[in-house]
């Protein structure tokens, strides 16, 4: 009966823990400790993009990782994106139909629950990619724990404030685009082409500001002040930016980027061991 259904995306790249066999994690374990997780969600992003596209994101994220962390001379074994996240943040968007969020104690405790036990099968040290930024001060907390509670390494990467300096290079809006914007909307359509629909979506930034201040434009991406309520009334479409202007090419950009970008910190901090 499925033969005539849509085929809506399709899987690339080397496998993640998910679809390796036992036999294919024992073998891998044997010369590498460490795995490489996202953390997505399930959100609003306006009527362009599917719910769960930090998911998707996130899943080719920890894959092209673990590429770029074998070209430089290291290992790892790409995790998956945890599909679940914490509540969108008010302050940059009020639309917020169709989120489905967990606490942040939820998150911490499933995060450290889950690399504990995968500890007991050889992996020592875990590789944190942002993919829902939310999630960041819970993966912070758990990052900490698992060392401090139980002497496994966790170290968050946070890619989204260097990629600042690099999106204007060779995005076609100059802006930092936002939630849902250009960059991101590149991104999933790299991922899910087919779950991406550009028709009708004109630009949409929120007011401008009188006052400005060095880093605390970047909010909840790692800058110097995050916000976690409203902080004003302006009606945002479930994006910000110009998302009409994606493509798959700056996707493959951007997903290139930040690969990069984590793996670099990741061998400098952690060595290429493992």
């Amino acid at each position: 009966m499925y033969s005539d259904e849509e085929l809506l995306y399709e899987v690339r790249g080397p496998k993640n823990i998910t679809e390796l066999t036992a036999f294919e994690l024992k073998e891998k374990l044997k010369t590498c400790d460490t795995i490489v997780f996202s953390f997505g969600a399930l959100e609003n992003h306006g009527k362009h993009l599917p719910l769960g596209c930090d998911t998707f994101q996130g899943n080719v994220l920890v894959r092209r990782v673990a590429q770029y962390l074998e070209k430089k001379g290291m290992e790892a074994v790409p995790g998956f994106a945890f599909p679940l996240g914490v509540q969108t943040n008010q302050f940059e968007r009020t639309e917020n139909f169709g989120n489905g969020y967990i606490s942040q104690m939820t998150l911490i405790r499933m995060t450290e629950e889950i690399c504990v036990s995968l500890s007991k099968s050889g992996f020592k040290r875990f590789i944190f990619c942002v993919s829902h930024a939310e999630n960041l001060a819970s993966m912070n907390v758990a990052a900490k724990d698992l060392y401090e509670e139980h002497g496994l390494t966790a170290m968050v990467v946070n890619w989204i404030p260097p990629m600042n300096d690099e999106w204007p290079k060779f995005l076609k809006n100059p802006e930092h685009q936002g939630h849902g914007g250009e960059d991101e909307t590149s991104c999933t359509m790299v991922a899910v082409p087919k779950l991406v629909n550009l028709d009708d979506l004109p630009s949409w930034y929120p007011p401008e500001s009188d006052t400005s201040y060095k880093m605390d434009g970047l909010g909840y991406y790692g800058g110097a002040m995050a916000v976690y309520a409203p902080t004003g009334t302006a009606q945002c479409p479930g994006y910000v930016g110009d998302p009409a202007d994606a493509t798959i090419e700056a996707g493959e950009k951007c997903f290139d980027l930040y690969a990069d970008w984590i793996s670099d910190v990741v061998i400098k901090y952690l060595g290429k061991k493992g």
